[in-house]
């Protein structure tokens, strides 16, 4: 009844999987751990289109029904294979894809769970995995609304929008406007192709 007014819906979630996500939430003892609880416990809840991971750009589920895909940053030029599950098969997860399936997105996030990076905070190279792999037309169709939701618990690691290294010893900089930078970056590469 929540959602029966939701658009057909494609969800990308980039997961700040940096050591500091091991520290405390709320009463929960451990900050990544937690955000993965809850959003296994959402994807239980949304209304899902029932399409497996293959389906990509192929999608004609029309009457809002979502479509979601995970993926953790925290390394420097990090390999898909470090960033989600790769090699699935139907059924088991989604590949670094979006999917409509219960069963392949908590294959996900039980991934996620085994393999929290806890090292930096490189979000450049997420972004362009998701601009490439969530929203162009070969993944994802017109007919469907696109949206990605990042989930940090603060600053970057990669200041200047690429993955170099950033050291800081206190320095406060405006992390907002640094992911909106990296956002109009992931968001130009994705208009170029």
């Amino acid at each position: 009844p929540h959602f029966t007014t939701c658009p057909d819906l494609d969800i990308g979630f980039v997961l700040d999987g940096s050591g500091s996500m091991s520290n405390s939430f709320g009463a929960h003892p451990h900050g990544f751990y937690a955000l993965i609880e809850m959003l296994r416990n959402w994807v239980q809840t949304i209304p899902l289109t029932g399409e497996d991971f293959t389906v990509g750009g192929a999608s004609t589920a029309t009457g809002g029904g979502f479509r979601v895909s995970f993926i953790q940053f925290s390394k420097a030029e990090a390999l898909p294979s470090d960033d989600h599950p790769t090699g699935c098969t139907v059924g088991s997860c989604t590949d670094g894809h979006l999917s409509g399936r219960i069963d392949e997105l908590l294959g996900d996030l039980n991934w996620h769970e085994n393999n929290y990076q806890a090292e930096w905070t490189y979000l450049h190279d997420a972004l362009l995995d998701v601009a490439d792999n969530y929203f162009d037309p070969a993944h994802s169709p017109p007919h469907r609304k696109h949206v990605v939701i990042i989930i940090a618990d603060g600053g970057l690691t990669d200041i200047d929008g690429n993955s170099g290294p950033y050291w800081w010893s206190g320095y406060d900089w405006n992390w907002k406007s640094q992911y909106k930078t990296m956002l109009d970056t992931a968001y130009d590469h994705l208009m170029l192709d």
